[in-house]
């Protein structure tokens, strides 16, 4: 019986602490991709992830506009993407972005978890 294949994830993440959490608690059972800045996504220099969980302040592009680039690249565009940020106005700031969902900091691992799930398999 072959087994299958993780769902990837890629994380753009610029905070090393939020980018461990996610491996600890999400590599069971998915393949993270962990990035400090979207450099690669705007390449197109990386392949198509199930999910891209994006933090709002990263180094380089905001990640709202990063969120903007996947869903208007040929590339990305059919991937869910899923904002992070301490910023009150997230959910409506990832909405006029493109983005599928949010997930406010400080976030609880199950809310998380939760909000990922749905997002990866829908």
């Amino acid at each position: 019986m072959s087994r299958q294949q993780k769902k990837r994830i890629v994380l753009v993440e610029d905070d090393p602490d939020i980018r461990d959490i996610f491996l600890i608690v999400l590599e069971k059972d998915y393949q993270i991709v962990a990035l400090e800045d979207g450099a690669r996504i705007l390449q197109r220099n990386i392949g198509a992830p199930d999910l891209f969980v994006l933090d709002k302040n990263i180094l380089g592009i905001n990640g709202l506009d990063l969120c903007q680039f996947i869903k208007r690249s040929e590339k990305y565009s059919n991937v869910p993407v899923l904002m992070l940020s301490a910023s009150p106005d997230i959910l409506e700031l990832a909405q006029e972005a493109g983005a599928d969902g949010a997930v406010t900091k400080p976030f609880s691992i199950d809310t998380l978890c939760d909000v990922i799930s749905t997002h990866i398999h829908r």
